[in-house]
């Protein structure tokens, strides 16, 4: 198994709005929001590997800060077998999540970092973007 690129990395904010203005202002473009504007997705807009930032709203029990880095693979089933196999610690199954467009497989990296396996298969369901 190799990680793929970088699919989308998820950052937890204390201002939504500002966060977004400033992934904006380095080149960035929403795609939508989630949850009446408390997740953002951004996008480069590339075509072959398009690169996401995804901006959670930090509520209580949430650290501002990185959430998590998801790498693209195809295989998130058979990779997910696989991470399990080298004794990752896994927060859940893979699955299929709507909201996202995504298949993905959560697990820890060192020192607790969140690591995710992620396979675009359509676009998300996000709502019109307040912000």
């Amino acid at each position: 198994m190799k990680l793929g690129h970088v699919d989308h990395i998820t950052l937890n904010v204390t201002d939504i709005k500002a966060a977004t203005e400033a992934f904006k202002k380095l080149g960035m473009v929403v795609e939508g929001s989630l949850d009446d504007g408390d997740i953002v997705m951004l996008t480069d807009g590339a075509k072959d590997r398009p690169l996401q930032i995804q901006l959670d709203t930090v509520h209580e029990g949430m650290v501002p800060g990185l959430n998590h880095i998801a790498f693209f693979t195809e295989t998130v089933e058979d990779d997910a077998t696989q991470i399990k196999e080298m004794g990752f610690e896994s927060r859940h199954d893979a699955f299929y999540q709507s909201r996202s467009g995504r298949t993905i497989f959560s697990f820890r990296g060192p020192d607790g970092v969140g690591l995710q396996l992620a396979r675009k298969d359509k676009r998300g369901e996000y709502e019109d973007c307040p912000v």
